[in-house]
């Protein structure tokens, strides 16, 4: 498991002279930009564990469920229970089943957490996740970024998901920030582009490095 709660020894101060584009909070989001998601290693175990073909875990009705459940309209119980509809399950699935395969599917972003933990000595972090119950469960017991942020802002509990403008405003609102106070970082266009058109100076991630420039670009308070 990655040691996540140590912080770096040498901190590098990632600030500009450019007091226009002075940004007060800065959103991060989860998936493939804090923690990697390796997709492809869950099918199989989620295969094994549902007794179902490979092919048949990623079909339209169980996508459509998870977007219920990013959403907040299912608690991890009721998500379990329509998952065993759909599969046509009638054997014990518990919830630290799927919690263990989603551990395993998720890998600590290093680079980019010692970023953020450097970062955070000079402005308030948040993050900023289309996420649901369960997932959050794994990513709390394996790792510590939750505790390492100023603020959580997770679909399943704001009840809106990103390119919304709801959760965007929403994460404003938390922050206590203006739009124009705000960076965001997200691996997906259309949750930047949904970030943009509010205001907010949004950024898709890349890489480590590109998000090394991107921050080069702003002071931070």
């Amino acid at each position: 498991m990655p040691n996540s709660r140590k912080l770096p020894k040498t901190i590098t101060i990632l600030t500009t002279s450019r007091t226009n584009n002075l940004i007060k909070a800065v959103f991060f989001d989860l998936g493939n930009v804090l923690v990697k998601v390796n997709l492809e290693s869950a099918i199989p175990q989620i295969a094994e564990l549902f007794r179902i073909p490979e092919k048949a875990v990623m079909q339209a009705p169980i996508l459509a469920l998870e977007k219920k459940f990013e959403r907040g309209q299912l608690t991890i119980a009721e998500y379990l229970v329509e998952v065993k509809n759909i599969y046509h399950i009638d054997h014990s699935i518990g919830i630290d089943d799927l919690e263990r395969i989603w551990q395993t599917t998720f890998e600590l972003n290093t680079d980019v957490w010692q970023i953020a933990l450097r970062l955070r000595r000079q402005v308030p972090l948040f993050l900023l996740s289309n996420t649901n119950a369960l997932h959050i469960r794994a990513i709390r017991r394996k790792f510590n970024i939750l505790e390492n942020m100023d603020g959580l802002i997770l679909s399943f509990e704001v009840g809106a998901t990103k390119p919304e403008s709801a959760i965007y405003q929403y994460a404003l609102r938390k922050a206590d920030v203006t739009a124009e106070q705000a960076l965001f970082i997200d691996d997906l266009k259309e949750n930047v582009a949904g970030a943009e058109r509010l205001g907010l100076k949004a950024h898709q991630f890349i890489s480590a490095s590109d998000l090394e420039n991107i921050l080069s670009q702003y002071s931070f308070k």
